[in-house]
This record gives structure tokens, sequence and C-alpha cells, in this order.
């Protein structure tokens, strides 16, 4: 199942959810897609749930007023993240990992848009 944007645009803390139910069905939510928040000035703050693994291209592009994203989900790799999902973000972004993968995590986040990105 694919996050592919906010229903409420004034939001400034948007969480991805673990998963979703349609009709009885439950599904994980595992892709934030491309340009799912792009432009939207409003987000300060990211939650993505424990079954994303991935961040698709542009995912938040111009979102400028973001200073936070917390990940939950230890199952990030290398292609994880898409090009500039960072891009035009805060220059005091944040993004919060998994202790065990902070390492990891970094080099995948590193070179995706936004330069002064840091990983705790």
């Amino acid at each position: 199942m694919e996050y592919l944007a906010t229903t409420n645009k004034k939001a400034s803390t948007i969480k991805v959810p673990d998963s979703v139910t349609v009709d009885g069905v439950t599904y994980k939510v595992t892709v934030v897609v491309d340009k799912a928040l792009a432009g939207n000035k409003k987000v300060k703050k990211v939650v993505l749930g424990v079954n994303v693994t991935s961040i698709g291209k542009n995912a938040f592009v111009k979102c400028k007023n973001l200073k936070k994203i917390e990940v939950k989900s230890s199952q990030w790799n290398k292609k994880s993240v898409g090009k500039n999902a960072f891009k035009g973000t805060s220059k005091k972004l944040v993004v919060k990992v998994p202790k065990k993968m902070a390492s990891a995590y970094k080099k995948y986040i590193k070179g995706k848009g936004n330069k002064t990105v840091r990983v705790k």
C-alpha cells in the first residue's frame, strides 16, 4: 500500500500509518510515493510507520518548514530513499532513526537533496 498525500493540508504533523484497513482488509503501508508532500509549507514533522521501506523521489521537496522526520522502520536499504527526497526542506532538518540503524541510514539519507540534514 502506498501513502499518496495528506487529507489535512493544514496539519503541521503528518503520521504515515503502519497499516490501513479497507473494506475489512488490512494493508501495510510500505511506500511514500514520489512528490507525496511536495510543496507542503505547513508540515513541520513527519512520522513514518514501521512498515515504510521506501520514500519516493521528491517526496518532501519544497517542504521548507519540515524540521523533523521520525523513521520507525529498520528495513531500509540503499535504494530506500529516492533522488531529491529532502530537497528544499529546512536547513535544520533532523531525521531520527532506529539506534541500531543510524550509521547505515546516514548513508542512505545523505545526498538526497539536503546537504545539512542530521541523522540521529
